[in-house]
């Protein structure tokens, strides 16, 4: 690192160029006021409060014989012809009543200048003033305004030709970044050991092109990171750069997007030129969807932008044009919306799955980020893990982060255990609402529902295994939640453990309906989840004997394409109602399941709701002992070999995550 910084860094010709300190908008605004101002002076130059008067030269000569000019200011245009302006004096019959006025009498006229015009200026003793400057009042006056206006205009047009202005618009924002400035290499990265193999052909390439060349293979001129957000695309990205030690064009792909036509392709080709003039490097696109959606949306003509920046875009990956030495990198979370000549071989011919990490990938992610923050020795980062499924890398940075501002505002000098799960439960289900002021009753129908889920979950070994059980309202969960915990990243579920999971979701309705001889709205979310999971059972997996394995439903595969049921086009009114009747069927044995552990622990249901309304949360291990429970054998021996997988089935809420529960 610090030979780096010792070395002298190459010219950073491609990066935007700085604003200039006096070339700010500030400044532009201060001359156009100036201006402004000064037109305004020159304009309203010579109208004062006074009234003028136009007269004739004969009037102008019988009113020097009556004495009543006072001043006299000829203004020469030449040829004995004169301007004169002056004053009048003041009227008699207004001074003797006494009248008072501000404006002063004056007048104006054209003369031709005679002797006898100067002798009658000499006799009456008139104040007179020549004043030999028409050519410059000509210029003051009639020039003046023009050249400032001129001006204004050369003013601006220099700023915009200078700056970001129209004939900047069809340059590129690529910046160019040295390797040696963004300092991320392969070993800052965890979780993603399979997509660092695949890439580092691309860096081993960069690095000894002529390795390849020599046995005729081609590397992939374009590689395209596909993942959820906050997986490491754009991490990758910079460490590819870095380990090849090649330059690193970085642009956006809604930078290409203007409101003007034919400026997306314009800069498409520019950034390409640039990159061709600093071979090898890489270019790397961030969210590619923005300008590379498929273009067979719709019928008929039209002359998109966004489509013409896409041609230029494929053209300028795989053309006429020779383009080696110049790798494209891109990155999406929608790779499903692309076009697909986008994807064919010869431009992104090579997809690198950014997948959310499992279980070992999710240590090591925590393994890094721990570094930055001071741990205890109670931190364990085997159990973080498996209470994090799903979680990106986002995610576990930000749960590091929120439990070191957790531990210094409890004044701990280091993150304990503690720290790290109510960072972990904050960033999966939001803060704990202590304010929430919660009656009696409210309290002890939430501990007895609560209880409800837990131990119907803890007397059958197929369900999740339970984590932790609060009453404290956590985020949008208006009243408790629990937590579970799995051994291991799930890939699939049989179906006993989703009829596990069921009969755990109805467990806070059966505790309701045997303690409280009532029932609330509290299971609203139990019962929508329930109810989406029978119907997958019977659409999607085929679990039910009475329709068999036949799909009649699609699942939900993707966050925006969501198809939740059947269409009405391919399912008879007859199978519609046998489809009605098993998941009927499924959700009343889940609740009869329910009622039927609950009513043989009915001493234990009793027990943990009154220890919740003390304690308020309390975990797995503090429930066994409570209630005297033996711990299974493989309770903690979950398998840290499994892949990414899906989390456990939620027991309360919707507004619960992948890895537990909340009711709402």
């Amino acid at each position: 690192m610090s030979e780096n910084k010792n070395e002298e860094k190459p010219p950073m010709q491609n990066r935007p160029a700085s604003r200039e300190p006096g070339r700010s908008p500030k400044a532009a605004i201060v001359w156009l006021v100036i201006m402004l101002i000064i037109g305004a002076l020159f304009l309203f130059k010579g109208f004062s409060s006074s009234d003028t008067r136009n007269i004739t030269q004969s009037q102008f000569e019988s009113m020097l014989k009556a004495k009543e000019i006072a001043t006299a200011v000829l203004v020469s245009e030449g040829d004995k012809v004169f301007t004169v302006e002056g004053v009048l004096k003041s009227d008699p019959s207004a001074a003797r009543s006494k009248k008072k006025s501000s404006r002063e009498r004056r007048y104006r006229t054209r003369v031709v200048y005679t002797d006898s015009l100067d002798t009658l200026l000499g006799y009456t003793n008139v104040q007179i003033d020549s004043n030999n400057a028409g050519l410059w009042n000509f210029l003051l006056f009639a020039l003046l305004p023009v050249v400032v206006i001129v001006g204004m205009i050369y003013f601006f047009s220099a700023r915009q030709m200078r700056g970001n202005g129209a004939m900047e618009f069809g340059r590129s924002r690529a910046r160019m970044i040295p390797p040696n400035e963004l300092n991320v290499r392969f070993d800052d990265i965890a979780g993603a050991d399979e997509a660092k193999e695949e890439i580092s052909e691309i860096v081993e390439f960069l690095r000894d092109p002529i390795r390849f060349q020599l046995v005729g293979g081609k590397i992939p001129r374009g590689c395209l990171l596909v993942g959820d957000p906050g997986t490491g695309k754009t991490l990758m990205a910079k460490a590819v750069a870095c380990e090849a030690g090649v330059p690193f064009f970085s642009i956006s792909g809604s930078d290409f997007v203007e409101m003007f036509v034919g400026v997306g392709a314009s800069r498409v080709r520019d950034m390409f030129e640039q990159a061709r003039k600093n071979t090898p490097c890489l270019i790397f696109i961030d969210e590619i969807d923005a300008v590379g959606r498929s273009r067979f949306s719709g019928w008929g003509g039209g002359h998109d932008e966004r489509e013409q920046t896409l041609n230029a875009m494929l053209v300028e990956m795989d053309g006429l044009e020779s383009r080696s030495g110049v790798i494209v990198l891109a990155a999406t979370n929608r790779p499903d919306v692309l076009d697909p000549a986008l994807l064919r071989p010869g431009r992104f011919d090579r997809q690198v799955v950014m997948d959310l990490p499992d279980i070992k990938g999710r240590k090591q992610i925590l393994s890094v980020h721990v570094k930055k923050i001071v741990v205890d020795d109670t931190v364990d980062l085997d159990v973080i893990a498996r209470t994090t499924p799903g979680f990106s890398g986002a995610d576990l940075a930000n749960l590091c982060n929120e439990a070191a501002l957790l531990a210094a505002r409890r004044g701990k000098e280091a993150v304990s255990e503690n720290e790290m799960e109510e960072a972990r439960d904050k960033v999966s289900y939001g803060t704990e609402r202590r304010s929430r002021k919660l009656t009696e009753h409210d309290r002890k129908l939430t501990a007895v529902h609560e209880a409800g889920h837990a131990l119907v979950a803890l007397h059958n070994e197929k369900c999740t295994p339970v984590h932790k059980v609060t009453i404290i309202p956590r985020g949008q969960a208006y009243l408790g939640a629990t937590f579970t915990m799995p051994k291991e990243d799930v890939y699939s579920r049989s179906k006993g453990e989703l009829i596990a999971e069921m009969a755990m979701t109805m467990g806070g309705r059966a505790a309701e309906e045997l303690l409280m001889q009532d029932i609330s709205t509290g299971a609203s979310a139990d019962i929508r989840m329930l109810s989406g999971m029978a119907r997958q059972m019977v659409c999607v997996y085929g679990m039910s004997e009475k329709i068999g394995p036949w799909k009649c439903a699609d699942m939900t595969v993707h966050p925006h394409l969501r198809i939740d049921g059947p269409t009405p086009e391919e399912i008879s009114p007859e199978t519609q109602k046998e489809i009605d009747s098993e998941i009927r069927r499924l959700v009343n044995n889940a609740l009869d399941d329910a009622r039927k552990c609950l009513t043989e622990h009915k001493d234990e249901l009793q027990k943990l709701a009154d220890a919740l309304l003390e304690k308020e949360t309390m975990s797995v291990e503090e429930i066994r002992e409570l209630l005297d429970l033996p711990v299974p054998a493989d309770e903690n021996s979950g398998s840290d070999e499994s892949g990414v997988g899906n989390a456990t089935v939620a027991a309360d809420s919707d507004l619960a995550g992948e890895n537990g529960s909340a009711d709402a």
